[in-house]
């Protein structure tokens, strides 16, 4: 601990005066995943699944759920955005995955309560964990690029007690609703899709077909097509046509009106959102003790603002919260001590943090790849891992992580030479910048959100690096500025920031090839500077959702080299923590705001109470 010590003092003196600019709200410091659907109706390849990260303590509960009660959960800032067609990202959506219907969601049958086959505590692990049917009651694939969507029947509006839910009075959704809806999601020229993913929304097309059906034509990379447009990624959802006409939007919060299981019932700024039930939600329960059930079964939902760390340990500590999410192994073992009866799982996050480079300017340093093999041999991962994670952490973790077995190498399966940047050796990096022109090192810029950890893990890093020339700068920026750099990925050096790494994720956003300077994937621009990367990408395009064993091993074939080439320097993951009390029942820890497994949670009113809250 004498080195995570002597880190922390060092960034603490570098960073006082940010940190006191910072006391205002925090914003996450651990991103939200895009929620992606599940439950395949047109059966895909099945792959080998992967071991799932079981609760160190609780399980699957053997008694009938219950109906009524309110779940209460912390978030950490106020929600930016409540309508991802009009806006883009932003802080971060709310409700979009509750409220609002997407054509398909995270397969709770794959899961705990069904057989197990991913855990979900840190996102989907595959394809196939990502087919449960909403909007979308069928579907099949005749060709690649083209899906023939079965619309649900019998799904209505939302009958919330508010001036939009009057104007769609309950109503029955059509297939005419879904062809409008995502034509918005395709054009609105501020909306999260069209602004990310142009090429694939320019591309795509939906076309009415039956009376009960709907053709979708995605030409332009299949898999981020499936993730942004098929399945939701958590913002292509379906959207109430009349409201939008008349208010433009469903931005206030107040107009929201969705077929999902929750509606919105008040928000208090900096204090709460509260959701209560729908009780005309379509969804049964299809796996389990509940298996048949109308869902949901709790009757609200409450989601406290709490910027403030410690306020949330003491809010779950005593009950007052039922669950609480992305604790540190220090908050954890704090926490279980004072509350041994919390049940808990323990997880790898599938967002690494890491430095990303732009590659694409041959005036900077990074298009060398000595220069970036430098800053490899430079970090001593191991320490980092041992001393400011107590050892708790994982070094290779990108471009996916361990989660993800079909995929993964370890270190120890790398080649001995890929294997070798992964050790610490400054004289080593100190030769290399000499072969690539810097004798005397050089001064680097990395654009970072200002938040105390984030800058914490940068200055370990800048302590490293300078003891072979490097002298890194930090630029901190408030989270909306932050924000909009990384999300338009037009950084013009170096930036940190988290990336996903559950497969086959590095591979979204990569045909595109827009006007981006930097490849969204973190690789390179354009993807095709790498021959390797762009046969992997071909081979993984042309098999993707029609034989997914391809894709997985392709993917395998082509990860050590993409290790090899060092297109980001990584950060070792810490392990992740997610606790709640046992009357929240059916709950594995997974993620909670905007999960659509929200609806199969259950509180166990008579156990709370014999427990004394």
């Amino acid at each position: 601990m004498v080195k995570k010590i002597a880190w922390l003092l060092v960034s603490c003196l570098m960073v006082l005066s940010l940190v006191i600019a910072s006391c205002g709200p925090a914003a996450p410091t651990t991103p939200t995943t895009p929620t992606t659907p599940t439950t395949p109706t047109t059966p895909t390849t099945p792959t080998t699944p992967t071991t799932p990260t079981t609760p160190t303590q609780g399980g699957q509960t053997s008694d009938k759920p219950q109906y009524g009660g309110t779940l209460i959960s912390a978030r950490v800032a106020d929600p930016t955005n409540w309508d991802a067609a009009a806006k883009a990202q932003g802080g971060g959506p709310s409700g979009q995955g509750v409220i609002y219907d997407q054509y398909m969601g995270n397969d709770w049958t794959r899961g705990p309560a069904g057989s197990g086959m991913a855990d979900f505590a840190s996102g989907a692990a595959s394809v196939e964990d990502q087919l449960m049917p909403q909007l979308a009651e069928s579907w099949t694939i005749p060709a690649q690029g083209v899906w023939v969507l079965k619309i649900r029947q019998g799904m209505h509006w939302q009958k919330v007690d508010s001036a939009a839910g009057k104007l769609m009075n309950g109503r029955e959704v059509t297939v005419d609703d879904i062809v409008w809806s995502f034509n918005r999601g395709l054009t609105s020229p501020s909306g999260w899709i069209n602004l990310s993913q142009k090429a694939v929304a320019a591309a795509t097309s939906i076309e009415k077909t039956g009376p009960w059906e709907v053709t979708i034509k995605t030409p332009v990379d299949y898999l981020t097509s499936f993730a942004w447009l098929i399945q939701g990624a958590g913002f292509n959802v379906l959207w109430p046509k009349e409201v939008i006409e008349k208010y433009g939007s469903v931005a206030d919060w107040r107009n929201a009106v969705g077929t999902g299981p929750w509606m919105v019932d008040d928000y208090v700024v900096g204090s709460s959102i509260t959701f209560a039930k729908n009780p005309d939600f379509y969804g049964t329960n299809p796996v389990g003790p509940g298996k048949g059930d109308q869902l949901p079964y709790l009757d609200a939902w409450q989601q406290l603002i709490i910027p403030d760390w410690s306020t949330r340990l003491a809010g779950v500590r005593t009950g007052k919260i039922d669950c609480l999410l992305n604790l540190t192994k220090d908050n954890f073992d704090s926490l279980i001590t004072t509350a041994p009866k919390l049940e808990y799982t323990k997880f790898l996050s599938n967002l690494p943090y890491l430095f990303a480079m732009r590659q694409d300017n041959p005036d900077l340093p990074y298009s060398d790849i000595r220069v970036r093999h430098a800053l490899m041999y430079a970090t001593d991962f191991e320490a980092i891992k041992k001393d400011f994670y107590d050892n708790d952490a994982e070094i290779l973790v990108y471009p996916v992580n361990k989660n993800f077995k079909d995929a993964y190498a370890s270190l120890e399966e790398l080649p001995a030479e890929t294997r070798d940047l992964f050790t610490y050796n400054p004289e080593k990096a100190k030769q290399l910048l000499a072969e690539a022109g810097y004798p005397d090192g050089f001064n680097p810029t990395v654009v970072v959100e200002n938040i105390p950890d984030r800058v914490d893990e940068v200055s370990i890093y800048k302590d490293m690096w300078a003891k072979v020339g490097i002298d890194l700068k930090l630029d901190t920026l408030e989270t909306g500025a932050y924000t909009g750099i990384s999300s338009r990925r037009n950084f013009d050096e170096m930036l940190y920031r988290f990336n996903w790494s559950n497969f086959p994720m590095i591979f979204y956003f990569s045909s595109t090839r827009g006007p981006s300077v930097n490849n969204p994937s973190r690789i390179n621009d354009p993807i095709g500077s790498d021959p390797v990367l762009e046969a992997a990408f071909q081979a993984i395009n042309s098999a993707i959702l029609v034989d997914n064993p391809k894709v997985y091993s392709e993917f395998k074939k082509m990860y050590p080299h993409m290790v090899s080439q060092t297109y980001i320097i990584p950060r070792p993951t810490p392990y992740t923590y997610n606790v709640w009390w046992p009357w929240l029942k059916n709950y594995y820890g997974q993620p909670v705001d905007d999960n659509n497994f929200t609806r199969f949670y259950w509180i166990d009113q008579k156990l709370k109470k014999t427990m004394g809250y």
